[in-house]
């Protein structure tokens, strides 16, 4: 889950990835409380700083790094969101994903 939440901090076109990662999130067994658990406390401190750089990384973060280092960080200080305007996103991609469980079960 983390590979799939961190692709909301690529330096890309978001909307283009939002199909795809709905989709992920409604394959997931995790509730959406623990998906935005897993987003702010676990991923969002890592990977904001990419939002911030000029030439951020856009293609897709080393997955084998994001897991170490987000294991790593694990018992630091939760942050609020750097860019709360842009949480309106998160919950347009949580209405999406839990439409594609609602569809899935029929």
């Amino acid at each position: 889950m983390w590979l799939a939440l961190s692709e909301l901090f690529l330096d890309t076109d978001i909307e283009t990835l939002l199909p795809s990662l709905a989709h992920a999130l409604a394959a997931s067994a995790y509730s959406e409380a623990e998906l935005e658990r897993i987003l702010r406390d676990e991923v969002q401190p890592l990977l904001q700083w990419n939002l911030l750089s000029v030439a951020g990384v856009w293609d897709g973060f080393d997955a084998e790094w994001l897991e170490h280092s987000i294991l790593a960080r694990r018992h630091r200080l939760r942050l609020p969101f750097l860019f709360p305007h842009e949480e309106w996103r998160w919950l347009a991609l949580l209405i999406r994903a839990e439409r594609e469980r609602c569809l899935a079960t029929g």
